[in-house]
């Protein structure tokens, strides 16, 4: 059988090891710029106007971003304004009794994602916390729930800071081009 890199000299794992296979070499640094022009561009012109775009607050940015894990956008639609009315603030939502928040996700699915949604409130605005989402990647990957996409998402349209963000959506356009 054939033998990667990282097999044949066991403790050592080189570069090409862990290369992905369809590694592209990076674009000059006109190309980039290039690239990223057109792309602003082509945003401004075709983007839809969504509720959670017109926002910079960062537990409203949290909740759109767990909420479209995993569901379209015109269903985080119907739901996002009722449960940010329902629970406009973090205190709220760590108030709020566990079936009232899990009643008000029903019909988005994947439920986890509401359970840790509550648990994450009751962290930040307990005793122990800081009463309101760290704007650092790394601190909010230390809340219940939130990955690096996530956490990334959060730091950069909550905080605007810079995060490498690369969803089914981004990796889709990059594949294109």
């Amino acid at each position: 059988p054939t033998r990667t890199p990282a097999q044949q000299s066991p403790g050592r794992v080189t570069r090409a090891a862990v290369r992905p296979a369809s590694a592209v070499p990076l674009p000059k640094a006109a190309q980039a710029q290039d690239f990223s022009v057109r792309l602003r561009r082509w945003f401004r012109r075709n983007s839809r106007d969504l509720p959670w775009r017109r926002t910079r607050d960062p537990y409203h940015v949290l909740v759109s971003e767990l909420m479209l894990q995993q569901t379209q956008v015109s269903r985080v639609l119907e739901f996002y304004a009722r449960f940010l009315e329902r629970f406009p603030t973090l205190e709220v939502l760590a108030a709020a009794a566990p079936k009232r928040v899990m009643e008000s996700w029903e019909g988005l699915g994947y439920y986890a994602r509401a359970r840790n949604l509550h648990a994450l409130s009751k962290q930040v605005t307990g005793p122990e916390g800081s009463g309101t989402l760290p704007a650092h990647h790394e601190e909010l990957r230390k809340l219940p729930g939130i990955g690096a996409y996530t956490a990334g998402a959060v730091s950069s349209f909550a905080f605007e800071r810079r995060a490498a963000l690369v969803d089914t959506n981004v990796a889709r356009v990059l594949a294109r081009v």
